[in-house]
C-alpha cells in the first residue's frame, strides 16, 4: 500500500471511530442509514473524500479497493470494481458504491460485536441469580443445621433428665411418674425431629433439582458463548472467500516469525504466489468460475504446507506462504508442487474447458531484512516470473 493510500485508510478508520463513539455518546441507534448519515456530516470526511476521491479518472479508485481484500467480502468489491469498469456508470457513482460497502461492512461488525456483548451480559446476569439462589439455599440450610443441632441439644438434656431420676429418686410410683413424663417429652421431641429432616430432605431435593437444572442451562449458554467467540475469532482472521488467513493475520504472524529469528536463528521463507491472466478467467468465464479457480488455488495451497507453516490470501488473485523452519532450496520444492498441481488441473464448465497456471516469488529471511523489506524482495521476484513468461519460480 502506498504512503497516500495507507494515510487514506487510516484517516477513513479514525472518522468511523470518532462516528460510532459520537452516536453512541448521542445514544442513536446503530443503523446503515445513521451511519452513512453521520458520516457524511463528519468534516474530516468530506475533506478526506474531497482531496483523495472527487475528479479524475475512475480506475484511481482501485488503489483504494485493493487493500481491502481479505478484509472485506468479495461481492462488495466486486461491485465496486463493475462500477469501475462500466461505461455507464460515473465517478461519483463508483465511489457511493465504495463507500456502501465500507459502510455495510463496518455495520455488520457492529452488529457482530454487540450480539456478543448481549449474549455475555446475559450469560453473567444469570450467572449471578444462579449464585443468589445458591446463597440462599445454602443460608436455609445452615439455619436448618442450627436448628437440627438445637433438637438435638433438648433430646440429650431429656436424656440426661431421665438418667438423674433413675439415679435419685427412691419413690417408685415417683419414678414412674416422672420417668413417663420425660421418656413422653423425649419420644414427642425425637419424633419432631424426624418429621422436621424428613419436610427438609424434600424441600432440598426440590431446590437442588431447580438449582441443578440452572447449572446445567449455564453450562450449555457458556458452551455456545464459546462456539460463537471461537466463531468470531475465525472470521476476523480469515478471508471470506478461501479459507485463508488474511492480511491483518498476515502481519501479526510476520512479526512472531522474526522475533522467534532473531531469539532462535530460526529460518523462514516468504512465498509469493499470483495466479497468471486470472483477469482473463473473470471475463471469459464469470466471477462465479473465477472463484472456484481462487479456492482451488487456496486448497492446493493447504495440501502442500504443513500444519506449522501458514497461509494468507494476500489480495486479488495473489497468496502469500509463510514456511516456517525452510530454506529457499525448501521453499522452492513446495512452490514447485503447487505450480505443477495447478497446471494440471482441468477446469471445466459444460462443454468448455480450461487450466490455469501461477507464478512464484521466494525470499528468504535475513538478520537486516523487515517483514515489510522481504515481502518486498519475494513480489519483486515474483514480477520477474511473470515478466519472464510465466508459470514459473523466481527465488534469486
Amino acid at each position: 500500500m502506498s504512503d497516500k493510500s495507507s494515510f487514506i485508510a487510516g484517516e477513513l478508520g479514525n472518522i468511523v471511530t470518532a462516528v460510532l463513539k459520537k452516536m453512541a455518546a448521542e445514544k442513536s441507534k446503530v443503523s446503515a442509514v445513521n451511519i452513512s448519515s453521520y458520516i457524511s456530516e463528519n468534516s474530516q470526511y468530506q475533506k478526506l473524500v474531497k482531496n483523495a476521491m472527487t475528479g479524475g479518472d475512475k480506475s484511481d479508485l482501485l488503489k483504494y479497493v485493493t487493500p481491502l481484500n481479505g478484509f472485506v467480502p468479495d461481492a462488495g468489491l466486486r461491485n465496486v470494481e463493475e462500477q469501475i469498469f462500466s461505461q455507464e456508470k460515473t465517478h461519483d457513482d463508483a465511489v457511493n458504491a465504495l463507500l456502501k460497502t465500507l459502510t455495510d461492512h463496518v455495520l455488520t461488525l457492529e452488529k457482530r460485536q454487540h450480539k456478543i456483548s448481549t449474549f455475555i451480559e446475559d450469560v453473567f446476569s444469570k450467572f449471578v441469580t444462579l449464585q443468589a439462589d445458591l446463597t440462599h439455599s445454602f443460608g436455609t440450610n445452615l439455619e436448618f443445621v442450627e436448628k437440627d443441632l438445637a433438637m438435638d441439644k433438648k433430646l440429650l438434656n431429656e436424656a440426661q433428665d431421665m438418667h438423674k431420676i433413675l439415679k435419685s429418686e427412691d419413690s417408685i410410683e415417683y419414678l414412674k411418674t416422672r420417668m413417663l413424663e420425660s421418656f413422653s417429652s423425649f419420644v414427642n421431641t425425637f419424633g419432631q425431629k424426624t418429621e422436621t429432616k424428613k419436610g427438609h430432605l424434600d424441600e432440598i431435593a426440590k431446590e437442588y433439582s431447580s438449582v441443578n437444572d440452572e447449572l446445567e442451562q449455564y453450562k450449555k449458554q457458556v458452551s455456545q458463548l464459546q462456539c460463537d467467540l471461537n466463531k468470531y475469532k475465525n472470521e476476523s482472521i480469515k478471508d471470506h472467500m478461501t479459507g485463508l488467513f488474511n492480511r491483518k493475520y498476515m502481519d501479526l504472524k510476520l512479526n512472531e516469525e522474526m522475533e522467534r529469528f532473531k531469539r532462535q536463528g530460526q529460518p523462514f521463507c516468504i512465498v509469493m504466489a499470483d495466479i497468471d491472466k486470472f483477469k482473463n478467467v473473470n471475463d471469459t468465464y464469470g466471477h462465479q468460475v473465477g472463484d472456484q479457480v481462487l479456492k482451488h488455488m487456496a486448497k492446493l495451497i493447504q495440501e502442500n504446507i504443513r500444519k506449522t507453516d501458514f497461509a494468507f490470501r494476500y489480495g486479488g488473485e495473489e497468496f502469500m506462504i509463510i514456511l516456517v523452519n525452510a530454506d529457499v532450496r525448501n521453499a522452492v520444492h513446495v512452490s514447485d508442487q503447487i505450480r505443477k498441481k495447478l497446471e494440471a488441473t482441468n477446469f471445466s464448465l459444460k462443454d468448455l474447458s480450461f487450466n490455469v497456471t501461477a507464478s512464484f516469488g521466494v525470499a528468504q529471511f535475513q538478520s537486516n531484512d523487515t517483514p515489510e523489506s522481504c515481502i518486498k524482495l519475494a513480489d519483486s521476484r515474483l514480477y520477474t516470473a511473470k515478466q519472464s513468461g510465466r508459470n514459473k519460480i523466481v527465488s534469486s
